[in-house]
């Protein structure tokens, strides 16, 4: 996995490449917990580059989710592929993770 960091409107992205999976969650993890601090109003996961999620991957992101929601925060994904997209409405993840298929759809989203 490869893992960008920039920010967007003022928020943090972490844009991810590859697959967030048992081999990829702890750099991931390390990464997103720089940002949950009791400042942090929270963390931009960008998808577009994933390509595969698994079982570990969408529980390190509901653990990272939780968190958030503690702080009094907030953690979104944008541009998400198909397939990666379908999985996490499977499991019904948009009710405690927002999801934006662009970047332009979450610049309309203020709950950040």
């Amino acid at each position: 996995m490869i893992i960008k960091e920039r920010t967007m409107n003022g928020l943090p992205v972490v844009s991810l490449s590859g697959k967030l999976d048992i081999f990829s969650k702890n750099a991931f993890k390390e990464t997103a917990e720089k940002y949950t601090d009791a400042n942090s109003k929270g963390l931009i996961l960008d998808f577009q580059g994933v390509t595969f999620l698994d079982s570990v991957g969408l529980g390190a992101l509901v653990l990272l989710a939780k968190t958030f929601l503690k702080l009094k925060g907030r953690m979104i994904i944008v541009n998400p592929q198909e397939q990666v997209k379908r999985l996490l409405g499977e499991m019904h993840m948009e009710k405690i993770i927002p999801m934006f298929t662009t970047d332009a759809q979450f610049s309309t989203f203020s709950e950040l």
